[in-house]
């Protein structure tokens, strides 16, 4: 079932030392800041629309805001212009963009970030959306790479590729699950440049293939396996695709789609290009996911398939009953093609009723008051 944990936004009031101007309004539901900079193609102010190409590339290519220093280490963030201020937040050095919005002229900068707390922190801010003040001089503008930009939404649990400013691909993934007691799991938000190929690692008793570090601890990765004689088991972890399940980091899917792309094809296209960038959209209540036109196109195979595809072909179908036979969405609960489930290959649109219960889940609070 799909389920997204809900919690309220935790927002830090600052206070401005005399003479500091106001920042501008709080940016509207669908963008992935709160606080406005005017600075153009900024990560912080561009709607969370996957499906708009030339203003997704224009940001994703963008140059980004870091901290200096060594990218397994943190910087702090602090409540005031000051050292002697309470710290609010962690941002991990190299790789975490920071939304900059004031330069003040006592050698402080007033910044906006989701936390990067981890285990073991004192600050424990996981991935809180937070306003608050750095040194200028830990700050660096640097610039990405051009090629590739991936894009994951934590709302829809999919993770947009794309090349040379058209999106190329969409795979399922699995982002962090937090359990009481246990709220660092969750999947930090922002900006993020991959940085460090790391490939396979031990994660419990499972293995992780082709993992990429992006974010200190943070890895986006092909989902767990169990080592078995009989070959690798996925059957524990495959299932949870398209749903939240990971400690934190981003498992992305094994199986091929149509254009022949999964997390394997990702390690072997961009682990030598560090400084990619990496998005990752917050699931903010009020933010919605748009039901297909009725005419969209699916596809199935008549004899005897049990899923419905986005493409006339699909690594999840044998090549004899290719290419299969074309349907629309808006037939998908009528007659034979009501019984047919989601292939988890070429992730077609979910059905209309999963996407109403993920919207509910994320309904505007005044609609979630009421409904009440």
């Amino acid at each position: 079932m799909l389920k997204c944990v809900l919690t309220a936004l935790l927002c830090v009031l600052m206070v401005l030392p005399a003479g500091a101007e106001e920042a501008a309004p709080a940016n509207p539901v669908n963008t992935p800041g709160r606080e406005t900079c005017g600075k153009p193609n900024c990560f912080w102010e561009t709607p969370m629309d996957y499906r708009d190409e030339e203003t997704m590339w224009a940001m994703l290519t963008a140059p980004m805001t870091v901290v200096s220093g060594n990218f397994r280490a943190q910087a702090e963030v602090y409540a005031e212009p000051s050292t002697d201020s309470k710290v609010i937040a962690d941002v991990t050095r190299s790789t975490q963009g920071v939304h900059v919005l004031q330069h003040l002229d006592n050698g402080w900068t007033k910044i906006e970030c989701y936390s990067s707390s981890f285990s073991g922190s004192p600050t424990k801010a996981y991935n809180v959306l937070t306003t608050g003040y750095i040194q200028t001089e830990l700050l660096v503008e640097v610039e990405v790479r051009t090629e590739f930009a991936l894009v994951v939404d934590k709302l829809t649990q999919r993770l947009y590729i794309y090349q040379d400013g058209k999106l190329l691909d969409v795979l399922l993934v699995s982002t962090g699950l937090p359990a009481k007691g246990a709220p660092e799991n969750e999947t930090r938000s922002g900006e993020y440049l991959l940085y460090s190929p790391t490939g396979r690692f031990p994660s419990g008793d499972f293995q992780c293939n082709y993992g990429i570090r992006y974010n200190d601890g943070d890895l986006i990765h092909e989902i767990p396996h169990l080592k078995r004689e009989s070959g690798d088991y996925y059957g524990r972890t495959e299932p949870l695709l398209g749903q939240r399940a990971s400690h934190g980091c981003i498992r992305v899917q094994r199986k091929r789609t149509e254009k022949g792309i999964n997390m394997r094809w990702i390690w072997n296209n961009m682990r030598d290009k560090m400084s990619t960038r990496l998005v990752i959209w917050e699931d903010w209540q009020g933010r919605q996911i748009a039901i297909p036109d009725a005419q969209t196109p699916l596809y199935y195979n008549p004899k005897g398939g049990k899923d419905y595809h986005d493409s006339p072909t699909c690594y999840g179908v044998l090549d004899k009953y290719e290419p299969m036979t074309a349907f629309t969405y808006g037939e998908l609960e009528t007659g034979a093609y009501r019984g047919l489930k989601v292939c988890t290959y070429c992730n077609p649109p979910l059905r209309t009723a999963d996407i109403e219960e993920i919207n509910a889940a994320h309904a505007p609070a005044e609609a979630a008051q009421s409904a009440e």
